[in-house]
């Protein structure tokens, strides 16, 4: 019998079933696809371990800004730099939305605590523009949200009596929130009069806000709003400096002031302020200064200050050079601080601009309140050039403006402008304003004269003055013609 059809084909001998090759083929493409996944799987995974390690070391740099803000502020709560009064203070970083006060018309607030924080205390509300008001802690809870009557070294939620901060104007305002985000609390006296823009005695007590901000800088410093409250603080600040005042033959004094170079930038030198009279003390005490150099502390309020550190000799200045917390403002920097709305609404225009009106403002507590550019390495007077405004192209409105203001003031009895130029720098030009008034008025007076030329100062844009009673007489200019003068000439 036959069969007819499609004979079955033999594999040849060793080879593998047809079925077999096509289920290799699917595989290879399989491979391939597969070992795309586990490439893909491979990056994510090493950007899953990048973010890891980068929350890792995020977390241990948090931790370690916390611990030197710690240690920080334990050197000064419980140093002998402590400003008067300070047992903890309390950076307000949050003022929670939920948190609703037991008492009605309370506030809550939280924060790091610095030292230890007490229940049924009066205590102190820094903010800004320097306000001070008084308040009373009604409770405290720890991290865990329990009660408790005390609190040191620890995350808190305060709540505060409202105390004499002062309700809003605007019946829309929310009235339950008139804290600052970054806010100070603490128990430190400060000084009364916060309004004073000299802050007079604020370095004999300690400058409690300005401590407390300068603690928490490393944690809070890059935020914008915790930089602003920050240069807030200064500016409302009082600092006392090193200064060398020397004797000289005419029986005037010399004023002269050092300057230091931090490591990373050798070579260009700032001037070193302090917070407090005993963080100065401590730095003569511990050789700060060169022997022979300047030993003497002087009080200064930040338009002194942003003056001094302004002038040929130095790039800024340095708060608490000496620790625990220290922070270097430069030059640029003080120009913007300078330039703002609350730096003229304290000082007026032009305080900041040369340190003759700045010393001016010591009212007596210096020798002489005549700026005089010097440092360690170069003390003395430089030799000035005087000569006659009249030839500047601005000076016939200059001029007008203050004549002007001097009738509108009967104190002032006479004023002469000269242009005053150092020998050693023909750019530095400035007008030199020598008043005739009373001790009592020339501060304020510079100010307003300051501000009165100022809208219209063009070629030359600094302004000094003299106070007329304490210049030497000897070296007055035989010819000069007084510019005011209520006196017969």
């Amino acid at each position: 019998m036959a069969f007819f059809g499609k004979k079955k084909k033999v594999d040849a001998p060793g080879a593998e079933p047809a079925e077999n090759k096509e289920s290799n083929s699917v595989t290879e493409e399989m491979k391939i696809i597969l070992a795309a996944r586990e490439e893909e799987k491979l990056e994510r995974q090493a950007r899953a371990e990048e973010r890891q390690l980068a929350q890792e070391e995020a977390g241990k740099q948090e931790i370690l800004v916390e611990e030197q803000a710690r240690q920080a502020a334990a050197k000064i709560i419980e140093g002998d730099t402590i400003p008067d009064g300070m047992n903890f203070f309390v950076i307000i970083d949050e003022i929670p939305l939920s948190a609703a006060p037991e008492k009605e018309g309370n506030i809550v607030v939280r924060g790091n605590v610095r030292g230890t924080v007490r229940k049924d205390t009066e205590v102190f509300l820094y903010q800004g523009r320097g306000d001070k008001f008084k308040v009373r802690i009604e409770s405290i809870r720890n991290d865990n949200r329990e009660f408790v009557d005390e609190l040191s070294y620890e995350r808190a939620e305060i709540e505060i009596t409202r105390g004499d901060i002062p309700l809003p104007v605007d019946p829309d305002e929310d009235a339950s929130r008139p804290v600052q985000r970054y806010a100070v609390l603490t128990d430190a006296v400060g000084i009364a009069d916060m309004a004073d823009p000299a802050c007079r005695g604020m370095s004999e007590k300690g400058n409690p806000r300005t401590v407390a901000m300068l603690c928490e800088y490393g944690k809070y410093g890059k935020e914008p709003v915790y930089f602003g409250t920050v240069m807030d603080c200064l500016m409302t600040s009082e600092f006392v400096t090193l200064s060398k005042i020397t004797s000289n033959k005419d029986g005037k004094s010399t004023v002269s002031f050092m300057g230091i170079s931090p490591k990373n930038t050798p070579g260009v030198s700032f001037l070193p302020v302090f917070t407090d009279q005993r963080l100065a003390k401590k730095a003569v005490t511990n050789g700060f200064a060169k022997k022979g150099g300047p030993d003497k502390r002087l009080c200064m309020s930040f338009a002194q200050v942003a003056a001094i550190s302004r002038d040929s000799h130095h790039q800024g200045f340095i708060v608490n050079p000496g620790g625990p917390v220290s922070i270097t403002i430069p030059k640029d920097l003080i120009d913007k601080m300078v330039d703002t709305v609350l730096f003229k609404e304290r000082f007026g225009e032009g305080a900041g601009d040369n340190p003759s009106l700045a010393l001016g403002a010591n009212a007596g507590r210096v020798s002489d309140n005549s700026a005089v550019n010097g440092s360690p390495d170069n003390a003395g007077k430089q030799r000035m050039l005087i000569t006659d405004p009249s030839s500047t192209p601005e000076f016939g409105v200059v001029a007008n403006a203050v004549r002007k203001y001097c009738g509108a003031h009967s104190d002032i009895v006479k004023v002469l402008i000269l242009v005053l130029t150092p020998e050693n720098n023909r750019k530095d030009v400035s007008y030199l304003c020598i008043m005739d008034c009373p001790d009592e008025t020339f501060e304020a007076e510079c100010r307003g004269l300051a501000g009165a030329m100022k809208p219209f100062l063009r070629g030359i844009r600094r302004i000094q003055f003299q106070q007329l009673s304490k210049m030497n007489k000897d070296n007055f200019p035989s010819n000069a013609k007084w510019l005011y003068s209520k006196l017969p000439q």
